[in-house]
């Protein structure tokens, strides 16, 4: 009976604790469900900017052209006839001197033709003489007939025949001067410092009047036309009429292939715009570029640089913010995304400088900005220097 009571005790306080267990974890249940969850702080895009602000700089205006010989020249024979001698120069690549001799023609018809000019201008002044001989006799002659009170007649003093005689002695001088200019073109010669570009002609060619012999280049100046729209010409410096602002403008010409660089001075610009391209040129020259230690060659592709006139109150951006050529991103005070409409007025290396079409100082301008942004999107600005 003793160990029948012992067995219901514990039985009873095994029950109690399987109970109050229960109680406890719906206690704790019930209390879980009341309480909520903590609130996770919300995530925003980060977003890279640059926080702008007013600068003064000189306008860097970029153009491109294709550097050329200001004298370009199909050189061609003057005379008739075949070709009997070739410098060993005469060949593309190399460079002559003005007057040097390129080429010779066969010469011996217009020595002929020279000497008979020699003989027709003595016989042409023999006759001019003997003609002014006559003219001086007839006239003595008239005021000795006793008939020096009447008008004696052009044709009885001789005057037709002394003009005529004179007429043939003209003509026999410019006949000598044509044969001694023919023969003298038998010799070609470069009619300045030249590179040859072309050689049309062997030794034994028979070239007519007016064929090409050659093509050369004149390696004295080389000039670029750079095209510049009106926008462009507004940054450069004022007074484009006067000579002493022209000379102070400075122009780098650069090889984007092999990254050489010239200095180019200013020459002149065009008067005219471009029925195509709707553009004005400014033409840059550069001197004996042949013979610099880094030579220019006519044909190149560059880029010029001009330096224009300085302008204040310039935004300076990475050429990266731009989603077009007039709109940029930008972070407002409240953390939104919002367009910002610029004007860009040039570029400079991975730069571009801008002025704002709204009366703004300073804004946070979205660096780097993605086809996903939308307009009022809540975003983390993180300034970054990249300029």
């Amino acid at each position: 009976m003793k160990i029948i009571n012992k067995k219901s005790l514990a039985t009873v306080v095994g029950l109690a604790c399987i109970f109050l267990a229960i109680g406890i974890n719906s206690t704790l249940s019930a209390n879980q469900q009341r309480t909520p969850p903590p609130k996770a702080a919300p995530q925003y895009p980060v977003v890279s900017v640059t926080q702008t602000s007013p600068v003064t700089h000189h306008a860097s205006v970029t153009a491109y052209g294709v550097v050329k010989s200001r004298n370009q020249l199909a050189l061609t024979s003057q005379v008739s006839g075949r070709i009997t001698m070739l410098s060993n120069k005469f060949l593309t690549g190399n460079t002559f001197k003005k007057g040097e001799v390129l080429a010779e023609v066969e010469s011996i018809v217009y020595q002929q033709a020279l000497a008979n000019a020699q003989v027709n201008l003595a016989n042409a002044e023999l006759a001019l003489a003997q003609e002014e001989l006559n003219s001086s006799q007839a006239a003595q002659e008239w005021q000795q007939s006793g008939l020096a009170n009447e008008q004696a007649s052009d044709l009885v003093l001789r005057k037709p025949q002394l003009a005529a005689a004179k007429a043939q002695h003209v003509m026999a001088s410019k006949a000598l001067a044509k044969a001694e200019y023919d023969l003298a073109q038998t010799k070609l010669v470069a009619p300045f410092d030249a590179l040859v570009v072309s050689k049309e002609v062997q030794v034994g060619s028979n070239v007519q009047a007016g064929n090409t012999v050659a093509e050369l280049y004149d390696i004295s100046l080389f000039e670029v036309s750079l095209p510049l729209s009106q926008q462009q010409w507004q940054l450069l410096p004022k007074g484009l009429s006067e000579h002493n602002v022209l000379s102070t403008i400075k122009v780098k010409l650069t090889d984007e292939t092999s990254h050489e660089q010239w200095q180019a001075r200013f020459d002149r610009f065009e008067q005219h715009i471009d029925s195509a391209s709707r553009q004005r040129s400014l033409v840059v020259s550069i001197e004996n570029p042949i013979a610099l230690s880094n030579p220019l060659f006519p044909g190149s592709f560059v880029k010029a640089t001009i330096e224009g006139e300085a302008i204040e109150n310039l935004w300076k951006l990475p050429a990266s913010s731009l989603i077009d050529n007039q709109t940029i991103w930008q972070v407002n005070d409240e953390g939104l995304l919002a367009h910002l409409a610029v004007k860009v007025l040039f570029s400079q290396g991975n730069a571009v400088y801008v002025q704002p079409t709204e009366a703004l100082t300073q804004a946070l301008i979205v660096n780097r900005p993605l086809s996903s942004y939308l307009v009022n999107m809540k975003v983390e600005a993180n300034g970054e220097e990249l300029l």
